[in-house]
This record gives structure tokens, C-alpha cells and sequence, in this order.
């Protein structure tokens, strides 16, 4: 807190706010140095409390020392009620905490951004299952995870991959909904790398057959933190899309 030793100040604070009592002495005391405003006596000195890092009153030494001149300029037969000073006390200390508390907060919000950005800009490479039917595949990848989504009522389900030329390589038979393509043709031989169509489709029980939903994995180009609709990963062939828990994101 800070320390308020400048009488002029505290003259000036007690024309403004202080009792009769404390503004009548004042007042007598000012007369005395030949001052005809009390106020202007130390105006001059007493910083703008928007510009004061003091924060003026609402410093508590400051209404401290304004509180005792006043009881000494009280009225004995009607003296001040010792609640108010014990409000005004609860006030500054209720303040201070809350000061405080607002430190704390802004000290975990940037650190919580800061970890934020560390996390997402380790993304940067990685890929997500992103809902599609085309890949290009390159000779780096050798296998190629990708999701799709059975229904309920299926008695089977295949996946169907289709080269460049719209040429059907490989049909395999789907159990499950998470698919490893280990980018082999149904000889067991391993494809060139290429543009590959993926097509997925299961059959009920009434030999009814449906298309099912495909998820294959993107890459993820670029992360774009704390944007006005928060962080935002740049998604190959998706554009931006907005970072979540949904997102699965392969390793």
C-alpha cells in the first residue's frame, strides 16, 4: 500500500470528503497560513486517481489517516459511528482480495495459453480422420488407417478401394469399424503411391444395401491460436477447422 505523508494531500482529501467538524478546522487552520481556499492548498499536489498507480481513497492508508483527523475534529457530544469505518475497512480488505484474485487469474490464463500453444503447435504434421473418399497416398505411408461407421443391422460390410483410373484394387471385408489398409491389392502386392477412391457399404438382414460414411486421414499444415473463434488447425483438402475434443487426431 502506499505510503501518504504529504499534509497538503490530506487537506485537500478532507475538504473533499471529510466531516464538518474536520472541514471547519481545516478551514480555521488554512486562514491562519493566509490560504482562502483550503482545497487549493495541496490540489496541486494530490495525483489524479485514474493516473495514480495509489488509486487515491482507495487506498487504504490514505482513508485511514483521513478517518483520525476526523475523529480529532469530532464532535464530542455527537460522535462518529465506529460501524462505518469498520464497513469502510471491510471494503478495502473485500478489494484488495478481489485485486488479488484478479492477478492470479490473468497469471493462469496465460499460462493456459501459453500451454496451449505448445500443444497444438506440436500438431503441426500429424493427421486427423476427417470425413471423405479420396486420398493421395505417398511412398512414405505404408499403411493407412481410416474409420468408418456399421450399422446395427448389418449381417456384412466391405471396403472397396479404387485406383486413379477408377480400377478396382482391393475389396476387404469389414468387422469392425476402425480399418488398417496396408496398401496392398487383394495378389498381396503393394501399390504405388497415387490417388486412391474408397467406398464403403454394408448389407441387413433384408439383403438391402447401404453406403456407410468414410473418415480418412488428413494432414494437419498449420495451427492459428487464440483467432476469434479460438484455435483453429489448417487441415489439407478441409481448410480451417476448429480445434476440439471430437477431433481424432492420429499419432
Amino acid at each position: 500500500m502506499a505510503n501518504i505523508s504529504d499534509n497538503n494531500g490530506l487537506k485537500n482529501l478532507i475538504a473533499q470528503y471529510g466531516t464538518d467538524g474536520a472541514k471547519a478546522s481545516l478551514k480555521k487552520s488554512a486562514n491562519k497560513d493566509g490560504v482562502k481556499d483550503p482545497a487549493a492548498a495541496g490540489a496541486h499536489d494530490v495525483k489524479d486517481p485514474k493516473k495514480d498507480p495509489t488509486k487515491g481513497l482507495a487506498d487504504k492508508n490514505v482513508f485511514l489517516k483521513l478517518y483520525i483527523q476526523q475523529l480529532k475534529n469530532q464532535d464530542p457530544t455527537a460522535p462518529q459511528d465506529t460501524n462505518d469505518m469498520v464497513a469502510q475497512m471491510s471494503q478495502f480488505s473485500s478489494l484488495e482480495k478481489l485485486s488479488g484474485i484478479s492477478d492470479q487469474l490473468k497469471n493462469m490464463t496465460t499460462a493456459l495459453t501459453s500451454n496451449q500453444a505448445l500443444g497444438a503447435s506440436s500438431l503441426v504434421g500429424k493427421s486427423l480422420l476427417m470425413p471423405g473418399n479420396k486420398l493421395s497416398v505417398s511412398d512414405a505411408q505404408h499403411s493407412i488407417d481410416l474409420k468408418t461407421d456399421i450399422p446395427k443391422d448389418s449381417t456384412s460390410a466391405e471396403l472397396k478401394i479404387f485406383d486413379a483410373n477408377n480400377k478396382l484394387v482391393r475389396t476387404q471385408k469389414l468387422t469392425e469399424n476402425d480399418v488398417k489398409w496396408d496398401r496392398k491389392d487383394d495378389q498381396g502386392k503393394e501399390l504405388p503411391p497415387g490417388e486412391y477412391h474408397f467406398a464403403a457399404s454394408s448389407v441387413n438382414e433384408k439383403g438391402q444395401v447401404a453406403a456407410m460414411p468414410i473418415q480418412l486421414p488428413a494432414r494437419i499444415q498449420g495451427v492459428t491460436i487464440n483467432g476469434k473463434d479460438g484455435t483453429m488447425l489448417n487441415v489439407e483438402n478441409h481448410g480451417k477447422i476448429k480445434l476440439t475434443n471430437k477431433l481424432e487426431i492420429l499419432g
